[in-house]
C-alpha cells in the first residue's frame, strides 16, 4: 500500500507541474500581442539606411536612403538610387499582427536561433482576400521581439525575413538590420529597373538562373525613435 501511496503520489505531482507549465506559457495570441504592443509604443522614427540588393542576373549598386515613419501609416524613402524593398515585411510587421480576431495562431514547438530559443507560431488570415496565405514567426517570448518570419503571398510568393536588434531599437521592437531572402520567380521588380529588363527576357533569365532565391540586406543606422517628426515630409 506505501509504494502504491507513493506512486499515486508521485503521479498528482508529475500532473500538476505539468498543468502549471501549461497554465504559465502564453498563448500565441498573447505573445503575438506583447510584441505588436512594444511596437506601439514607437510613434516615430526616422533612419539613415543602407541597402545591399543581391538577385541574380540583375545588376543593383548599393543605394543609400533615409526612412521615415509616423504613426498610424506614414511612411516615407527619400533615396537618388533605386530601392528595392519588398511590399511586406519592412513595415507591414504590426498591421499583420495587430488584429487577432482576424487570424488563427497556432503554436508549433521551439527553435534556437542564434543561440537564443524560440516559439515558432504560425498565422492564418481568416480572410479569403487577404494577400498572406500563411505566417511563420519565430518569436524570443522573453525578449517579446520576432527575430525571424516566413511569409507566403499571393503576389511576392515565399518572403523570409531575418532580424537583428541593437539597444536603441530593441526596447521598442525596431530592427536595426533586416535580410530578406524573397522569391525570384514571384517578386517584383521596380518599374525603373523592369522597363531595362523585357518581361521576356526577364523570365528567360530566371529560368537559366540556377538560384531561385535573391536576398535585400537592410541597415538603419543614425536611428531616431520618439522625437517628432513634421508631417510636410511626408507630402514632398
Amino acid at each position: 500500500m506505501k509504494f502504491l501511496s507513493k506512486k499515486l503520489y508521485f503521479i498528482l505531482f508529475f500532473v500538476c507541474c505539468v498543468q502549471l507549465n501549461a497554465q504559465a506559457m502564453p498563448s500565441p495570441n498573447a505573445i503575438l500581442n506583447s510584441v505588436y504592443q512594444k511596437m506601439m509604443k514607437v510613434k516615430d522614427y526616422s533612419a539613415d539606411l543602407k541597402i545591399q540588393s543581391e538577385i541574380p542576373l540583375i545588376k543593383i549598386m548599393p543605394v543609400s536612403a533615409k526612412v521615415y515613419f509616423k504613426q498610424k501609416d506614414k511612411f516615407k524613402i527619400i533615396t537618388k538610387g533605386i530601392a528595392i524593398l519588398p511590399k511586406q515585411g519592412f513595415n507591414d510587421l504590426a498591421k499583420i499582427i495587430k488584429d487577432s480576431t482576424s487570424y488563427l495562431a497556432i503554436s508549433a514547438g521551439n527553435e534556437k536561433i542564434n543561440n537564443r530559443l524560440t516559439q515558432i507560431i504560425h498565422l492564418i488570415p481568416n480572410n479569403d482576400t487577404s494577400d498572406l496565405i500563411i505566417g511563420k514567426f519565430w518569436v524570443d517570448v522573453n525578449a517579446g521581439l520576432i527575430l525571424k518570419s516566413q511569409l507566403t503571398t499571393k503576389s511576392n510568393g515565399n518572403l523570409q525575413i531575418n532580424y537583428a536588434y541593437d539597444p536603441i531599437g530593441k526596447p521598442y521592437g525596431l530592427p536595426h538590420h533586416l535580410v530578406f531572402t524573397v522569391d525570384v520567380k514571384k517578386f517584383k521588380i521596380p518599374k525603373a529597373l523592369a522597363a531595362d529588363v523585357n518581361k521576356t527576357q526577364r523570365s528567360k533569365m530566371q529560368s537559366e538562373s540556377k538560384s531561385k532565391t535573391g536576398s535585400i540586406d537592410i541597415r538603419l543606422t543614425n536611428i531616431q525613435i520618439n522625437k517628432g517628426i513634421d508631417d510636410k515630409i511626408f507630402k514632398k
